[in-house]
């Protein structure tokens, strides 16, 4: 049976990483909108999208944590603070 999923923002993540800074991609999924990528038949390319476009809209950043290979690093998210 199909049943409507609730709509999502860019601001559920904000409101999240005001509370919870420095978070990796797999944590804000699973904390703000309960998906685990790793035991989901579904695919995570809403949720990703959605932190892209914040990281585009500059409400969101993100800094390397740590390299974990050649190439390949570990991302932590946060949300800037306001300076006037």
């Amino acid at each position: 049976m199909w049943s409507p999923t609730p709509y999502r923002s860019v601001k559920e993540i904000t409101a999240f990483l005001e509370k919870n800074p420095f978070r990796t991609e797999s944590e804000i999924q699973e904390q703000v909108f309960g998906y685990y990528r790793n035991s989901s038949f579904f695919s995570n390319k809403k949720y990703a999208d959605m932190l892209r476009r914040g990281l585009d809209k500059g409400v969101i950043k993100r800094i390397i944590w740590k390299r974990k290979s050649e190439g390949r690093a570990l991302y932590r998210y946060y949300v800037p603070t306001k300076t006037n």
